[in-house]
């Protein structure tokens, strides 16, 4: 019996249907033929008396008898037949589906379903599970997305509080001077409206890179070498910067990479290692088969564990900064995340400086 399982099991749903349903009419066949056998001979034991005495109603028994008992035997065995095919082939993957049914509707995603067969349902059981890993992870993405904009949101609220409280007493000074103008009150509050402004277009573009449609272009490994110099040389900051480029395709590859994304996440990078860095400030870049990273050095102090914990936080900033420079890691963060990639932030191995990495998958 459990070799046939097994058989059944690995069979198609329609296929395994047939060949049991066969398998059921044989079977039937077989017993309905000894049961009129064994009919016809015991019939045949009392056939004097009904011969004499009860001819009609003994051949009403015996025909009667013959279909009643084929009709019994061939659905006893067509019950017991498709019993089995439920069993074997439907029971687990229904099972399976209704619990995975269950559970969504309850919107509870962490669990899984794997599939006992390799049939039509069994496929539809790994679609199922498939769906819903893409579920959890659009709902874990979505979560984290609005996690995020409540930060950017308390964030703006609290940094904006400051230049707000300054206007309001730059207010308050000038009603109190009776018509005298305050150049230098006059210049404290463009300087405040300023940082406002400032306030408003990073909070536009933070909004903007949530919603991001990359634009794919062909790049060689040399012309992408010469973009991000050309970035570089851009930016007037006296710190000695040294190059790495590590190529492990060919020169006339051209993999795909989304190119405002990539200096963007550069351009943060490099904007972040000058405002640390005491000194120096070291550029690799990695050109694999897959992928490609961008890893800037800056000699500058570590960051502390709290630190590295919420560097990528929007809006996140230490003493040892006189702007906030989450924003950036930020950016960098959530560019990696839309270009199929991440994005680390970790101290150096040898105790001086901090490094910032990006990891970027090559697009379709």
């Amino acid at each position: 019996m459990e070799k046939l399982k097994i058989w059944v099991s690995r069979q198609p749903i329609k296929t395994a249907l047939l060949r049991l349903i066969l398998i059921g009419t044989i079977i039937s066949a077989f017993l309905i033929l000894l049961f009129l056998i064994l009919w016809n001979f015991l019939l045949n034991s009392f056939y004097q008396y009904i011969a004499t005495k009860w001819f009609i109603g003994g051949v009403s028994l015996y025909i009667g008898g013959m279909i009643v008992g084929s009709f019994v035997i061939l659905y006893v065995v067509m019950m017991i037949t498709a019993h089995f095919f439920y069993q074997v082939k439907l029971q687990s993957p229904l099972t399976q589906l209704r619990f995975g049914v269950t559970k969504i509707q309850k919107q509870d995603l962490d669990f899984s379903l794997k599939s006992t067969s390799n049939d039509e349902l069994g496929s539809l059981v790994q679609a199922f599970e498939a769906m819903r890993q893409e579920l959890r992870d659009a709902l874990q993405t979505a979560w984290r997305l609005a996690d995020d904009q409540k930060q950017v949101n308390a964030a703006f609220a609290h940094d904006l509080r400051t230049p707000m409280t300054v206007l309001q007493g730059n207010v308050e000074l000038l009603e109190l001077q009776e018509g005298q103008l305050d150049t230098e009150t006059l210049k404290d509050m463009k300087h405040q409206l300023d940082r406002i402004n400032t306030f408003i277009e990073t909070m536009s573009h933070l909004s903007s890179i949530q919603n991001i449609h990359l634009n794919p272009s062909r790049v060689t490994p040399t012309h992408l070498d010469k973009i991000l110099r050309d970035e570089v040389d851009q930016l007037t900051d006296h710190k000695t910067i040294r190059w790495t480029v590590k190529t492990f395709i060919q020169p006339d590859s051209k993999p795909i990479l989304s190119m405002a994304t990539v200096l963007e996440i550069f351009d943060n990078q490099i904007t972040n290692a000058f405002r640390f860095a005491k000194s120096k400030v070291v550029i690799n870049l990695t050109i694999k088969k897959d992928h490609f990273e961008m890893t800037v050095f800056n000699d500058g102090q570590q960051l502390s564990s709290s630190e590295l914990s919420n560097a990528k936080l929007p809006y996140f900033s230490t003493h040892r900064a006189g702007r906030h420079f989450g924003v950036g890691m930020y950016i960098c963060d959530q560019l990696c995340q839309a270009h199929q990639g991440h994005f680390t932030i970790q101290n150096c191995d040898d105790g001086n400086g901090v490094r910032t990495k990006a990891f970027l998958n090559y697009l379709d």
